[in-house]
């Protein structure tokens, strides 16, 4: 059976409400700050990476573990709003609360909301509900909303790496769209230098090597984003640095479309293999 463990903060994150719970030889740390993953862990063994020098106050997003990109995703598009706007949305950066948690023979699970009532082109209140559920299977997210229609988001998952110049992942399609390099639409994936690409309609199935096997199950996605800042990027950036930059591989489920007007239900489950 699992145990729910209320922290007031999580490694260097000081006065952060944080949640630990644990199923079998997963544990996992959820913060109710942006209801973002900040750490999972099978046997001991540490499966994201968090920045050592990322902090949380002044609506600042924590950098690493799974931050929950919502409503959009990037730059907010201007289909949805001219105003001046936080990247990657509003839910990295508001308070949760619990809703209910649970603790069984076969899983763990935290179940964690927040409401908005500031989307700029919706007018009344807007809930995003987030479940996280340890089984003997991993850690399964999963992200709705059934009160907006127009709406992206993104699992932003920091996979920790020895070294990200030799991680892969794989299946990919072969063409994807390249944020970094436009002309570019087809060359191989290979890290080190700035890589930030859009891969649509992936495999439900994804295996991210760190060089540890870790399984990537997807639903209710449109493309994963595969994103490290490369090391000039990387190294001059506060919150990653020079020591930081290839510790980590984001690959990332999304739902980017913005003509699906149906519910959001996005999910991910990551695996230790």
């Amino acid at each position: 059976m699992a145990n729910f463990i209320h922290l007031d903060g999580y490694a260097h994150l000081s006065a952060l409400p944080c949640i630990r719970f644990t199923f079998a030889d997963y544990s996992a740390v959820v913060s109710l700050y942006g209801g973002q993953v900040l750490s999972l862990q099978k046997a001991g063994e540490e499966l994201l990476w968090l920045s050592p020098t990322t902090n949380w106050q002044q609506q600042q997003p924590i950098r690493g573990g799974v931050p929950i990109c919502w409503p959009w995703f990037g730059p907010a598009h201007p289909e949805l709003t001219t105003q001046a706007v936080p990247n990657h949305g509003l839910a990295r950066t508001a308070m949760w609360q619990q809703v209910a948690d649970e603790s069984c023979s076969d899983h763990a699970l935290l179940i964690l909301q927040a409401e908005f009532d500031n989307i700029p082109w919706h007018s009344g209140k807007v809930r995003l509900q987030c479940q996280y559920l340890l089984s003997h299977n991993g850690l399964h997210l999963h992200l709705h909303c059934a009160d907006l229609t127009a709406q992206q988001a993104a699992l932003h998952t920091y996979f920790a790496c020895d070294d990200v110049r030799q991680a892969t992942v794989a299946p990919l399609p072969a063409t994807f769209i390249n944020k970094v390099l436009p002309e570019d639409s087809n060359s191989a994936l290979q890290f080190g230098l700035e890589m930030d690409r859009i891969y649509q309609h992936t495999a439900a199935l994804l295996t991210v090597q760190t060089p540890a096997t870790i399984l990537l199950q997807q639903a209710g996605h449109d493309a994963s984003v595969i994103w490290n800042p490369g090391q000039a990027k990387g190294s001059a950036a506060k919150e990653v640095g020079p020591d930081q930059w290839s510790k980590f591989i984001c690959a990332e489920t999304a739902r980017l479309a913005l003509t699906d007007q149906s519910a959001l239900n996005l999910q991910m489950t990551i695996a230790r293999s």
